[in-house]
């Protein structure tokens, strides 16, 4: 692969690289990525590898995250306002847990999975 001359600095780059701004944020495409249901045995597998702790906060999280979305809205009674404000505190202990084990499982109210 043929390079440029060096950069300042002392660094060598790619001429391939060369219009591209080392501001500009790396091109990704997980914005683009679709959920797509796997099978019941993957799912056991790879359960099976996570410790049954874990794999409870998981559930834990999702159920109270659930919960949040359902109690949308600036007009809340008072006994809505407490039911979400348990259901954010649960969100809150589940990930906790769920971070303490790898601080990308934690889950949030607006997240589609």
């Amino acid at each position: 692969m043929e390079k440029s001359a060096a950069a300042p600095g002392g660094r060598t780059e790619n001429h391939l690289l060369a219009d591209h701004s080392e501001r500009d944020p790396p091109m990704t495409a997980s914005h683009l990525l679709v959920p797509v249901p796997i099978p019941d045995r993957v799912a056991a597998l790879i359960g099976s590898c996570i410790p049954p702790h874990i794999l409870q906060a998981e559930f834990d999280a999702d159920c109270a995250a659930r919960e949040v979305r359902r109690f949308r809205g600036p007009r809340l009674c008072d006994e809505d306002r407490a039911d979400r404000e348990q259901a954010l505190s649960e969100l809150a202990r589940a990930n906790k847990i769920l971070a303490a084990h790898h601080p990308r499982l934690a889950v949030r109210p607006g997240s589609p999975w």
